[in-house]
């Protein structure tokens, strides 16, 4: 840059250039337009969609709010991982923000869900204060106005998740139409991995109301398989084989659930860690019944059925170092 404007930090690092834009308050969605899933089994599925309006593409910081149980007449805080799982154009000026968790606590008026910070560059703000320090680009747009409460990042952190959600599995299942409970297949799917723990710097944990900007780009697929066979003679039974009539039933179910990067935090005046690990975003099955009929080893035919939905592939990809900006939301309430 031969000219123009530019402020350094301390540890020479640009806050503010005329070179590039800087990320402004845009809106705040405190409640989602949709809830898109919703349950307590596999570890905890939740999916909320954020509808904001912005002229220019947003990037969304959000709260984590925990779930809290009693245990031994203690309020024991769980791990509780979010992300942004998609962000999707609906028209020029519109954009509905999903944020992804393995939130189980209970709703309380509108406090339990995740607040949705939607930052963007100058130019899709506008202020009517008169007073200011405003920065233009080369071409006379802003790149950076005092007015419009520019992002403040007090941390950040790159985090990669662990390889496999769920290493093995802890009993079987159904095998016949995919007939499972929802309690039992989440219990088979659950994330079991600890995940990896980030320590940040201390003066983190006196933020009075972190929010955090982390895209969910780290995706997994696992899948179990279970068969089963029953015979039927209508004639006699000879050295183990059927002489007469026979059918011979087959069932196969494959279970399987697709696995999405979240992140959590815990915090206190002396600490502040970030933990990458596993969200279930989807699940399902598979099945497949086959009847083969004959007659004396002869086959006179046979009869199959299958349904349900199919799985996705079975593999992790996206295992990469994935950023995560820290802020403190109470300078933007």
């Amino acid at each position: 840059m031969s000219y123009g404007f530019l402020a350094l930090n301390n540890n020479n690092q640009i806050l503010v250039s005329s070179d590039t834009r800087n990320l402004h308050l845009i809106t705040k969605a405190s409640v989602p337009i949709q809830t898109n899933s919703s349950y307590n089994y596999f570890g905890g599925i939740r999916s909320w969609t954020y509808r904001v309006t912005c002229a220019v593409t947003p990037v969304p910081f959000f709260t984590m709010p925990q779930t809290t149980v009693y245990l031994n007449n203690l309020i024991v805080r769980l791990p509780t991982y979010y992300g942004v799982a998609r962000i999707s154009s609906v028209n020029s000026n519109t954009w509905d923000i999903e944020i992804i968790s393995n939130y189980t606590g209970n709703y309380d008026g509108t406090s339990e869900y995740p607040e949705v910070y939607v930052f963007g560059d100058p130019r899709a703000s506008t202020s009517q204060e008169t007073h200011g320090l405003l920065v233009y680009r080369d071409d006379g747009t802003a790149s950076f106005d005092s007015r419009l409460r520019p992002l403040a990042v007090a941390g950040g952190v790159s985090v990669t998740h662990p390889s496999n959600p769920r290493p093995s599995f802890p009993y079987g299942l159904n095998p016949q139409y995919c007939g499972a409970s929802l309690a039992d297949q989440g219990g088979h799917f659950s994330p079991t991995s600890t995940g990896n723990t980030y320590t940040l710097p201390s003066a983190l944990g006196q933020i009075t109301k972190p929010m955090f900007c982390f895209m969910s780009l780290a995706q997994a697929e696992r899948r179990a398989v279970y068969t089963a066979t029953e015979e039927e003679c209508d004639g006699v039974e000879l050295f183990g084989n059927c002489v007469g009539f026979q059918r011979i039933y087959t069932w196969r179910s494959t279970y399987w659930a697709f696995y999405r990067g979240g992140i959590s935090y815990t915090s206190d005046i002396t600490q502040f860690n970030v933990t990458a690990n596993w969200i279930v975003v989807y699940f399902g099955c598979r099945y497949t019944y086959d009847r083969a009929s004959g007659i004396i080893g002869i086959g006179t035919g046979n009869y199959d059925t299958q349904g349900g939905t199919w799985p996705y592939s079975n593999e992790t990809i996206n295992l990469t170092s994935n950023t995560v900006i820290i802020a403190d939301a109470s300078r933007y309430d």
